[in-house]
């Protein structure tokens, strides 16, 4: 399930970026953006005769279209594997009514959860990053985050905190928790009306920030898939993955000219991978759940 997810989450990210783009009127001369325009493009006007809408609208169409085979395709043929949403490793949410709304529902949760934690990662990369990068790999970055990409940083930040707080808040309103993730403040009768209130809001608060620290799950896993793109490139001796590897960890780090080398291996990528590990699982996941 896990890995049909995300398949589906990285083909839907290319029509999400169509819905903030304007190909007719931007010139790609980065063939890391170039090709994946060409084949949204190419599927939109396909249907284009068919459904004469607007290009960004038609995207849209499509991922809502997308989002519901999905979930129809994995109620039908994978029953047995219950759709689950998962925050801080530990909270773990499945759909509250078990019928096929409810995995429409979760369908939906777990593409824009997806979204979120992508753009924590861009934010992640921006604050790695003092002086803003102009190559091909930071620009293919830059839209593959939209419409975040285009506030100041800080501003991001800011956004990236109120788009976890209000997923957070869907999902403990469509979802049933099975880890036992908030201490509900309704369990607690006598706490006055107004103290339960309180109580749920920072309890929710907690939850949005634990879905922040997930970009950073999300960050080691990206490096993680371009070394084994890395890798495929140096079997299959193939230029385009190599430069598809290079240049996005390089834009992971930040730009960083300190490199960890031993003779020719580059071991700065396993320092990141490392780094990011331990400061998810020893540091940032640790504090969270004492502050609970």
């Amino acid at each position: 399930m896990d890995t049909f997810l995300i398949a589906t989450n990285l083909f839907l990210l290319l029509f999400w970026v169509r819905l903030w783009s304007e190909p007719d009127k931007e010139l790609y001369f980065n063939p890391f953006l170039s090709a994946p325009t060409r084949f949204t493009d190419r599927v939109l006007g396909f249907l284009r005769p068919a459904i004469p809408l607007p290009g960004r609208l038609l995207a849209l169409l499509l991922i809502v279209f997308f989002l519901t085979f999905r979930a129809v395709l994995a109620n039908n043929f994978m029953p047995e594997e219950p759709w689950t949403i998962t925050i801080g490793t530990f909270f773990r949410y499945a759909p509250r009514t078990p019928d096929v709304y409810g995995v429409i529902l979760f369908s939906v949760l777990d593409f824009l959860f997806f979204i979120a934690r992508f753009w924590g990662v861009y934010v992640l990369v921006q604050l790695l990053t003092p002086i803003p990068r102009r190559d091909r790999a930071a620009q293919t970055f830059f839209y593959a985050a939209l419409p975040i990409s285009m506030f100041r940083r800080w501003s991001q930040l800011v956004l990236l905190l109120a788009v976890h707080a209000v997923l957070a808040y869907e999902i403990s309103q469509a979802g049933t928790p099975l880890t036992a993730p908030v201490a509900a403040a309704v369990a607690h009768p006598a706490l006055p009306l107004a103290t339960a209130a309180t109580f749920n809001l920072i309890q929710l608060g907690r939850l949005a920030l634990f879905s922040v620290a997930d970009s950073l799950l999300m960050a080691w896993q990206l490096m993680f898939a371009l070394l084994v793109t890395s890798f495929a490139a140096l079997m299959l001796q193939n230029p385009l993955l190599t430069a598809v590897s290079t240049e996005g960890v390089n834009t992971l780090l930040g730009g960083t000219r300190k490199r960890l080398l031993i003779g020719f291996l580059d071991l700065t990528p396993l320092l990141y991978m490392g780094s990011v590990y331990l400061l998810y699982n020893m540091v940032v996941l640790p504090i969270l759940f004492a502050s609970m």
